[in-house]
């Protein structure tokens, strides 16, 4: 009979306790190696993603921000310098005398009263929306222009200006694709439009003061207060206050406010500061030195701070936060010279 070998007891053993126990820890100290491999780059790609956030708000809101505060106390016609003593005529019924007030130096600036104590500006301007006017004949006529009003709307704030005189008063008679402005509604002071004078703008005065035709008029009754013999233009009159602002959702942002509203330009905003330029002055000064020296119609130039906090949103706490545990933060700062004040012209 034939015996088959037996096999040794140690040629059928296992892995021992501490066999085992060994590549379980050798097994753990790679699934860590990796794990942690993978969370630092998760960080590195929140704070990434933090950082880029930050840097898009920051163009975008220096980008429209700059804008207005280049175009600020522009108008088709001309710089109001003096020209006349009350730079621009109002015949509105009821006139927002603080806006008017502010208007013709194109700027006005406030310390410390938005959110976190930071500053405000509001930026002037009557550059869009024009429209070259063809025929004002008679002054109690609407104004006939050259292009189709359907960017314009029956109630709207306007001025028609030439190189002499300009007039703000309330659209009326606005159609689609009509070519007539009218300016005889109950919003505005009659009729006729005037020219501006001294005082202030109340309807009695500006009644009083003799009628004026901005185009392809004839001196006479219809015209007693001249006609214009320089192209003259109708446009929007519009401004923008720019402000940081609780934003409901836990933090602030950079609010632009038109007649439209407030619009959210720039999530994680946490501080704005404004400073300006006033005249030949080498320094900057905030809007208190400016106001204690008359000099919102001599500003050339703005500086604008902002600091940007990164907003969490849909990432994680730590993508937000830096090696101090504070949230990730950016300062920038632009100096933007008017374009349309006097000095600079």
């Amino acid at each position: 009979m034939t015996r088959m070998p037996r096999q040794g007891a140690a040629a059928q053993r296992g892995f021992t306790m501490v066999e085992l126990m060994v590549s379980l820890l050798l097994g753990l100290l790679v699934v860590a190696a990796a794990g942690s491999l993978f969370m630092s780059n998760k960080r590195v790609y929140g704070a990434t993603e933090s950082i880029n956030r930050i840097q898009e708000n920051q163009r975008g809101a220096f980008e429209i921000l700059a804008r207005d505060i280049r175009e600020a106390a522009g108008n088709p016609c001309m710089r109001f310098d003096g020209a006349y003593t009350d730079k621009v005529g109002v015949e509105l019924a009821a006139p927002d005398a603080t806006f008017w007030s502010r208007f013709p130096n194109g700027v006005f600036g406030q310390d410390g009263t938005g959110a976190n104590g930071s500053d405000e500006i509001t930026l002037y301007s009557a550059n869009s929306s024009i429209h070259n006017v063809e025929k004002h004949a008679k002054s109690a006529d609407a104004i006939t222009v050259s292009t189709a009003t359907d960017d314009l709307s029956n109630g709207q704030l306007l001025m028609v200006c030439n190189n002499d005189y300009a007039i703000a008063f309330s659209a009326v008679g606005i159609t689609p694709t009509g070519t007539t402005i009218g300016h005889n509604g109950a919003a505005n002071c009659g009729n006729n439009l005037t020219r501006p004078s001294a005082g202030a703008n109340t309807c009695a005065l500006a009644n009083a003061n003799p009628a004026y035709c901005f185009w392809q008029g004839v001196a006479g009754t219809d015209c007693p207060g001249g006609f214009g013999t320089s192209p003259a233009y109708v446009s929007a009159v519009t401004s923008a206050l720019w402000t940081v602002a609780n934003n409901g959702r836990g933090g602030t942002s950079l609010y632009r406010t038109n007649a439209d509203g407030a619009s959210e330009i720039a999530e994680g905003v946490t501080a704005l500061k404004v400073s300006y330029k006033v005249g030949s002055g080498t320094d900057y000064m905030n809007a208190a030195g400016v106001v204690a020296a008359g000099g919102w119609s001599q500003v050339q130039a703005v500086h604008v701070q902002m600091t940007f906090q990164a907003v969490r949103g849909a990432l994680g706490k730590g993508d937000v936060t830096g090696t101090d545990n504070a949230a990730l933060s950016r300062t920038l700062d632009d100096y933007i010279v008017l374009r349309n004040h006097q000095d600079i012209q």
